[in-house]
């Protein structure tokens, strides 16, 4: 796939990172305030690993972080790598939540915070049953049951 800096992915192209991010979201909303730990997210920007009060090791961005699409894994297992978008990190991902209505930041750059809408805990509500179903995030589509985008 073409690098295109600050192109928002829509939802529909939405794949295991972005789901995974939501349900990590829901889980920080839930028993953290909504405050991220960036020690979890993929990050590139080497001045945002390291802002907070604890230090972690940095590690230096490589092109496979980057976030994968719906479609990157195919049924046999192999790999879409066109559907992988090499200079896209969780950073990215959280402003594709948030342009999809499914979250919204209270928090800054060096400090993330954010919560669900009531859009996003109702695609969080079906994320969470495709999950107990044993299905995973790459598999994930919305069914857009009476919602209007």
């Amino acid at each position: 796939m073409e690098e295109k800096q600050f192109e928002i992915i829509p939802m529909k192209k939405f794949g295991k990172d972005h789901w995974s991010l939501l349900a990590y979201i829901e889980y920080r909303v839930m028993n953290h305030n909504g405050v991220l730990d960036k020690a979890q997210l993929r990050i590139k920007n080497p001045a945002l690993q390291n802002t907070g009060q604890t230090f972690t090791m940095t590690q230096d961005w490589k092109p496979e972080y980057g976030s994968r699409l719906f479609g990157y894994w195919n049924k046999d297992k192999s790999k879409n790598k066109e559907l992988l978008i090499s200079n896209h990190d969780d950073y990215d991902c959280l402003d594709d939540l948030e342009k999809a209505k499914l979250v919204k930041s209270f928090g800054t750059g060096l400090n993330p915070a954010y919560k669900l809408t009531k859009f996003g805990s109702k695609v969080m509500g079906e994320l969470t049953l495709h999950k107990q179903d044993g299905k995973n995030f790459a598999e994930f589509v919305f069914s857009k049951k009476g919602e209007k985008e």
